[in-house]
């Protein structure tokens, strides 16, 4: 057999012609980039095993490559394998709209902990599995949230209550797009600012007339009576006026319970003036 340098088969590779011989297939450059990866590169393909383990320096081998051209592979072996940079081949073909049910491949992660869980779920993929439901990245990010940024709700408590590092619960997600509830303990999560879910889901237009929810506060010190009046044009009266009252005089000061009492007042005034303006 002739022998070529690596140079002398690219130029042909170039031009379109693709070898299938595995010690030219395996001749590479400074780099590792092998004949192979420049071949898959231009959509050739192979299910060598031995020739799709091959990698350059950093750690990318052909079925990288093959993967980033739309191949497809479900052998366990190749989606495991990953480049210096943590990323395996089960995430470029993730990527790219793959899916998998296998517990064990949807825990492979990057060097930032985001799994091939949580690169499904971004791209619509749900599970109700637990385990996988409650995999975080390094950032404190579950596939929970990422589930529930596409819509999809669950009442598990132990779910609703994952946070992420800035504090954001499922909950807090799940009642941003609309989903309410009225368990307490998961009304009161609150993320880094005191933002709780009682406030997003007045921000929504729900309202409570449970003074403990009411007088919850963000760190600014906003109420969840004043989201709900701003949103809502929700009124303070009677017995609920007078319980509120209460609680706010249990956990502020006279003058700002005076000033949460007046915000309220105000802001569903202007709820209503502004209705009847639009």
């Amino acid at each position: 057999m002739k022998a070529y340098t690596f140079e002398q088969v690219i130029a042909q590779v170039n031009e379109g012609k693709f070898f299938e011989d595995p010690e030219i297939l395996k001749l590479h450059d400074k780099n590792g980039r092998t004949v192979a990866h420049k071949q898959a590169e231009q959509g050739w393909t192979t299910e060598d095993k031995e020739i799709l383990m091959l990698e350059d320096k950093l750690g990318h081998t052909v079925a990288h490559e093959q993967a980033d051209q739309g191949w497809i592979t479900e052998d366990k072996e190749i989606l495991k394998l990953k480049n210096k940079y943590n990323i395996s081949v089960a995430y470029v073909q993730a990527f790219r709209g793959w899916t998998t049910e296998d517990p064990e491949i949807l825990k492979i992660q990057d060097k930032n902990g985001w799994t091939i869980a949580h690169e499904q779920a971004v791209r619509g993929w749900t599970t109700e599995d637990k385990e996988i439901l409650m995999l975080k990245d390094k950032f404190g990010t579950s596939v929970a949230h990422e589930q529930a940024k596409q819509d999809w709700v669950t009442e598990d408590k132990e779910i609703l209550m994952l946070k992420d590092q800035h504090g954001t619960s499922v909950a807090y997600i799940q009642a941003r797009r609309g989903w309410t509830t009225e368990d307490k303990e998961i009304l009161k999560l609150e993320d880094d600012q005191g933002v709780t879910v009682a406030h997003v889901q007045a921000e929504q237009g729900w309202t409570t007339e449970d003074p403990e929810i009411l007088v919850l506060a963000t760190y600014d010190g906003v109420t969840v009576a004043e989201v709900q009046a701003e949103h809502s044009g929700w009124e303070l009266e009677g017995e609920t006026r007078e319980r509120f009252i209460q609680e706010l005089q249990k956990n502020f000061s006279k003058r700002k319970a005076q000033e949460v009492l007046h915000n309220v007042d105000k802001m569903r005034k202007k709820y209503f003036k502004e209705a009847l303006l639009e």
